[in-house]
C-alpha cells in the first residue's frame, strides 16, 4: 500500500533528482604638451519620481547601458587612451520639498556612479560627484527653446529671481521659487511644467574625460662632418647584398574576453548520489539559458528500494550582475522527470508521461578566488508547481499493475551549490584562427 509516508518520501527523492542551481565640465584639467585630443563621453539615465533605481525599460535607459559598454571595450582596446577625470552629476525635479529634492538628486548621482565603477576602473581621486539638487538652469534652456508655453516670459522670470526661502502646507522647506510658480493661471502653468519638463530633470549623468597619448617621432641624428678624402684605389669588386626581409607585422592586440558558457555540476545532487551535468549559455548582456541533466541508475542500501530517475530542467535567467560571473539573477525553469522507484513491496512508475512542472527561482553566482580565475560557485533555490501521476506495482520482478494515482504538487522545485567552470569567447581570436587554418 502506498502510505502517506511513501508518497513523501518518493516525491523527495523526485524533487532532489530535478533541482537546479540556478554608471566634467565643473573641473579644470590641465593637461601637458605630451598628450593631446581631448574627448568627453556623457552618457545620461532618466529616473522615474521619487526612484533612484536605475530602470532599464524607462525612457531611453537601454541605449544609455549599452552605451556604457560600449564605451569600456573602446576604452579597453585602445591603449593609447587615458582617463583622466570623471564627473558624476544627479538632479531632481522641483515638486518636493528641498530635503526631498537633495536626497533624490544624491542617492541618483550614486546610483549612476555605482553602476558605471562596475564596467570601468577609475582611481577614486579622479572622480568629482555634483549632485545639482535641482538643476533650474537646465529647465530655463528649455523653455527658451519652446515658445508654446503659456506665460512663458512671466515663468522665465520668476526662475531668473533670486526668493526668499518658503515653506509647504507641512512646514518642510521649499524653494521660493516654488510657490510663486504655482500661482500663475490658478495652478495650470504648473501643471503644464510638469507634464512638458519635470520629466526630463529627474536624471543622472557622467562626464567622462579622456586624452590620446601622443607619440612624439624620434629626432634625427646629426650628420658627421665629413673627413678628408684619401687617393682613390681601385674599386673593389661589390659583395652581392641580401635582400632585404620584410619586416613582420604587429600582431593584433585581442579584444577583452567575455563570457561564452558555464560548465556545472550540482554538489547537493553528488552528495545525494545524484549524477548531474550543467550547461549555462550567455544569450545578451542581461540574459543567459540554463540546463542541466540528472540520471539516478543506484539501488539505495536494500535489493528492495531502487531508484531509477532521469531529469532534465532548462531555465531562462535574467540577470542583476555579469552574467555566468558574478551577481544576482531571478529564472522561469521548466522541470521534466521520468521515474521507476521501489520502495519495499510496491513499485511506482510514470505511465509513459514525465512528471513536468514549471517554477521560480532566485539566485547568486561568485567567483571562486582572486584574479581572472575561471571557476565558480552558483547558490540557487526555486519554488512551483509539478503535476505527478504514476502506476502503482507489485514490488516483485514483472509485478502485477494495481492502480494509477495523481498529485498536484506546491512547493520546492530547485535547490542546488553548484560549482561551475567558464569557457570565454574571444569574436576577434576566432576569426583569425579560422583564416589561418
Amino acid at each position: 500500500m502506498f502510505t502517506k509516508n511513501n508518497i513523501w518520501y518518493v516525491l523527495s527523492l523526485l524533487i532532489a533528482a530535478i533541482l537546479l542551481p540556478a554608471v566634467s565640465m565643473a573641473q579644470d584639467v590641465r593637461l601637458s604638451e605630451s598628450w593631446q585630443n581631448d574627448n568627453r563621453h556623457g552618457i545620461s539615465v532618466d529616473f522615474r519620481v521619487n526612484s533612484t533605481v536605475i530602470d532599464p525599460n524607462y525612457r531611453n535607459n537601454a541605449t544609455a547601458l549599452e552605451r556604457i559598454e560600449e564605451l569600456y571595450e573602446k576604452l579597453e582596446r585602445d591603449t593609447l587612451y587615458e582617463i583622466v577625470s570623471i564627473e558624476f552629476c544627479g538632479t531632481a525635479s522641483p515638486e518636493g520639498p528641498s530635503a526631498t529634492n537633495r536626497r533624490l538628486s544624491h542617492a541618483r548621482m550614486v546610483a549612476l556612479e555605482n553602476l558605471v565603477r562596475k564596467h570601468i576602473d577609475i582611481p577614486d581621486g579622479m572622480i568629482v560627484e555634483n549632485d545639482h539638487y535641482i538643476a533650474w538652469d537646465h529647465l530655463i534652456e528649455l523653455i527658451e527653446a519652446d515658445k508654446t508655453l503659456n506665460m512663458r516670459e512671466q515663468v522665465l522670470e520668476i526662475l531668473k529671481t533670486n526668493y526668499p526661502e518658503a515653506k509647504d502646507a507641512n512646514g518642510r522647506p521649499l524653494d521660493g521659487r516654488i510657490p510663486e510658480l504655482r500661482k500663475l493661471n490658478n495652478g495650470q502653468v504648473w501643471r503644464e511644467l510638469n507634464s512638458k519638463y519635470f520629466v526630463q530633470m529627474r536624471n543622472a549623468w557622467f562626464v567622462l574625460v579622456t586624452v590620446r597619448k601622443h607619440v612624439p617621432e624620434p629626432e634625427p641624428e646629426p650628420e658627421p662632418e665629413p673627413e678628408p678624402l684619401p687617393e682613390p684605389e681601385p674599386e673593389p669588386e661589390p659583395e652581392p647584398q641580401p635582400e632585404p626581409q620584410p619586416e613582420p607585422e604587429p600582431e593584433p592586440q585581442p579584444e577583452p574576453k567575455r563570457p561564452l558558457m558555464n560548465i556545472k555540476t550540482n554538489a547537493v545532487e553528488v552528495a545525494g548520489l545524484i549524477t548531474n551535468l550543467g550547461f549555462e549559455w550567455k544569450l545578451s548582456p542581461r540574459l543567459s539559458f540554463d540546463v542541466i541533466g540528472h540520471y539516478s541508475p543506484y539501488d539505495y542500501f536494500r535489493y528492495d528500494r531502487k531508484i531509477r530517475v532521469f531529469a532534465i530542467q532548462p531555465e531562462v535567467r535574467y540577470w542583476f550582475g555579469e552574467p555566468l560571473i558574478k551577481g544576482h539573477f531571478v529564472g522561469l525553469h521548466v522541470p521534466v522527470s521520468g521515474f521507476n522507484v521501489q520502495l519495499g513491496d510496491h513499485r511506482y512508475q510514470d505511465p509513459n508521461r514525465a512528471v513536468w512542472g514549471v517554477g521560480l527561482s532566485y539566485g547568486y553566482a561568485m567567483p571562486l578566488g582572486k584574479g581572472d580565475t575561471k571557476w565558480g560557485i552558483e547558490f540557487t533555490v526555486g519554488v512551483g508547481y509539478m503535476n505527478i501521476v504514476y502506476d502503482v506495482y507489485e514490488g516483485v520482478f514483472n509485478g502485477k499493475y494495481l492502480r494509477t494515482e495523481k498529485m498536484n504538487y506546491w512547493g520546492p522545485t530547485r535547490l542546488g551549490v553548484d560549482i561551475s567552470y567558464r569557457i570565454d569567447y574571444n569574436k576577434k581570436n576566432k576569426k583569425e584562427k579560422t583564416l589561418g587554418e
